[in-house]
């Protein structure tokens, strides 16, 4: 089958969140997960607007690392929630950890409620514990010492 090639992509970018309260995301994700500050902004005017849909459209976005990874926090202000629990589209965020009853047992300590104990699905173990907006964090461990996906199902990315 022919047709027009996939977007010549680079690499992936980052993972945006919106929050409700951006200070106590922040905090969440600082305490939690390591979360390491790269910037820090707010936002407003014509573009925001563009991308938004609103009329006069404010917000702060904080970006930082976690694992490596760059994840931003957004706030806009009032926003209405959105459905819990998996759903059609984003459904949570994916970080592994090499002992898993070790990271439950901090995360108890830390003062999080995980919605589950450990659990094996798929041949993987993994709980999830949600951010102050809901949004779900899953703690996973691969067998193996697999880091993450790719490794576990022997993708390599392409050079």
């Amino acid at each position: 089958m022919s047709g027009p090639s996939p977007l010549p992509l680079q690499a992936f970018s980052h993972a945006c969140i919106g929050v409700s309260d951006i200070n106590a995301s922040l905090e969440f994700y600082r305490r939690l997960l390591g979360f390491e500050v790269v910037f820090d902004v707010e936002l407003e005017g014509a573009s925001l607007e563009t991308v938004t849909g609103t009329s006069g459209a404010k917000g702060r976005m904080v970006g930082g690392l976690v694992a490596g990874v760059m994840v931003e926090l957004l706030g806009l202000g009032d926003v209405p929630p959105g459905a819990s629990g998996p759903h059609l589209g984003y459904t949570n965020l994916s970080f592994s950890v090499h002992d898993l009853d070790a990271a439950y047992r901090q995360v108890v300590d830390l003062g999080y409620q995980p919605a589950q104990e450990p659990v094996d699905i798929g041949g993987v173990r993994m709980f999830f514990v949600t951010d102050p907006d809901g949004t779900p964090i899953e703690i996973i461990q691969y067998p193996n010492g697999e880091r993450d996906s790719a490794e576990l199902w022997g993708a390599r990315p392409s050079a």
